[in-house]
């Protein structure tokens, strides 16, 4: 019969060959859990990695489409800038301009004259510049023999100015005076003739 020594020896013995099994096991699980842990880490960065160039590729290829539109259309955007320029030159010119300004009343005057609508400027007197902050202003008084209706363009002449399409002058009426009298047109009958004096603002930088 064995000796008790020998027994408690043996025991022993297979108790630390267990728990030397279990602390085994455990460190397989918890490496196991580590390698799973950070190999999802890894394939989520890596996923995260892929999209991200494919979306740099996205936005290259769209950088280098829009590149290739903005070189097609420059052309034509420096053309519509120049002629932007040359409209607002026009319209908003650098210096008094009082010579084109006298040569666009007389191009609006010949456009309403005809023989059954009178318009006719008499006459046009510049007078001092007045100069603000950021803009100058030409006052200008007219004297102009009209009918009706060209008295009512004229206005909305004026009233309109200052757009680009239209390349007018920018402009407005400060005050207008105005007589009425009759006259006959060709076929006899009578039309209202307004003379008017009318004190205007042209604009420029």
């Amino acid at each position: 019969m064995p000796n008790l020594s020998y027994l408690i020896a043996t025991k022993r013995q297979d108790t630390q060959i267990k728990s030397y099994a279990i602390l085994c096991g455990v460190l397989l699980l918890a490496f196991g859990i580590f390698f799973y842990t950070k190999w999802q880490e890894y394939s989520t960065i890596n996923t995260f990695v892929d999209k991200n160039k494919a979306y740099i590729s996205a936005l290259k290829e769209q950088g280098s489409n829009e590149k290739a539109l903005f070189d097609s259309k420059k052309d034509a955007i420096n053309q519509l800038k120049a002629e932007i320029e040359t409209n607002l030159t026009e319209v908003f010119p650098i210096s008094d301009s009082y010579t084109e300004l006298t040569r666009k009343f007389d191009t609006f005057e010949q456009k309403l004259v005809n023989k059954d609508s009178i318009f006719e400027i008499s006459n046009i007197e510049y007078q001092n510049v007045a100069k603000r902050d950021n803009y100058s202003i030409l006052p200008l008084r007219m004297s102009i023999r009209s009918s009706k209706d060209n008295f009512e363009k004229f206005l909305h002449y004026i009233e309109t100015s200052g757009s680009l399409s239209d390349r007018v002058r920018l402009m407005d009426v400060s005050s207008v005076r105005l007589n009425f009298e009759k006259s006959n047109d060709l076929s006899g009958k009578k039309e209202e003739i307004i003379n008017f004096s009318v004190q205007i603002n042209a604009y420029f930088q």
